[in-house]
């Protein structure tokens, strides 16, 4: 800034006569010159400078501040994925967290109904093995009741034969023929004896 206030300050034609030993002593004087060498003028200095000033604000005002614009909106968008990602993620450790939950409560309810499950046969199990000795317990009846007829019956047919005997052997013993009745009425005798033994 400082070069272009001196270049300014020395746009006014100096006098060459009365200064010309001072020309070759001031630094600023050789860098006007050098300046003039390579052909750059005030005039053309000044109208480069205003022309640089249009462009850089036309350049800022429809290029850098839109793009700017839109750089910001990127960096707010990426915020705003980025916060969606954070939120997705939790989300997603919260389900996590639910499934697990869930998964070990039905594991905890699976176990109570197995647990029934083997009560429940436990207790079937004892009312079946109730149920079985019951039945043994009638089939023991039963047998007995049917030995008990099955002896009855053997003991009459005992009772039979040994009074048929008895009669038969009586009846040798006296040498007689024996009618019907005589017969039996000495089986019913028989019987009688024997019964009451």
């Amino acid at each position: 800034m400082k070069l272009f206030s001196l270049l300014l300050n020395t746009t006014a034609p100096a006098a060459p006569a009365a200064h010309g030993a001072a020309e070759s002593s001031n630094p600023l004087d050789g860098i006007i010159k050098l300046f003039g060498d390579f052909g750059v003028d005030a005039p053309h200095l000044i109208a480069q400078l205003v022309n640089f000033s249009i462009l850089a604000f036309v350049l800022y005002k429809f290029a850098i501040k839109p793009a700017l614009g839109q750089l910001e909106e990127r960096i707010r968008q990426a915020e705003q994925l980025q916060s969606d990602r954070l939120q997705a993620e939790q989300k997603l450790l919260d389900a996590k967290k639910t499934a697990h939950a869930e998964l070990q409560k039905a594991s905890e309810e699976a176990a109570k109904i197995l647990n029934d499950a083997r009560n429940s046969a436990k207790q079937t199990i004892e009312a079946s093995k109730g149920e079985a000795v019951a039945a043994v317990a009638e089939i023991t009846r039963k047998g007995k009741e049917s030995l008990e007829a099955d002896r009855r019956q053997m003991l009459n047919e005992v009772r039979g034969e040994v009074s048929r005997l008895v009669v038969e052997t009586a009846a040798k013993v006296l040498e007689q023929n024996l009618d019907d009745a005589q017969r039996t009425r000495l089986n019913e005798a028989a019987v009688k004896q024997l019964s009451s033994k």
